[in-house]
């Protein structure tokens, strides 16, 4: 534990490592259906991702209130480097600071 919060392990080397042929095939409609179902604890309001594009570095936080969250996104908003995306129960929302090179052309 950090910080008094568990650590969850980031398995991403075995599944890389795994054999395509361990995964089962889909077609393109079941998957762009499975990404459209997701569901937050009902614990939570919200759930933010922070890609720092000139890093490389990704954070991950969990939000039960949202004024927390609003917080958060006001301290992270500001930077161009940050890419944030934003999930609560009804959509998905990704903000992009405009003078972000890696997204867009000047």
């Amino acid at each position: 534990m950090t910080n008094g919060k568990p650590e969850f392990p980031n398995n991403w080397k075995e599944i890389y490592d795994a054999d395509p042929d361990e995964f089962g095939t889909c077609t393109f409609g079941e998957f762009m259906q499975a990404t459209a179902l997701w569901s937050i604890p009902s614990s939570h309001s919200c759930i933010m991702r922070v890609e720092n594009t000139d890093t490389g570095k990704v954070k991950e936080y969990a939000y039960r209130r949202t004024h927390a969250a609003v917080k958060r996104i006001a301290e992270l908003v500001d930077d161009p480097a940050n890419v944030i995306t934003i999930c609560d129960d009804e959509s998905i929302h990704y903000l992009v600071h405009p003078q972000n090179e890696r997204y867009f052309l000047e």
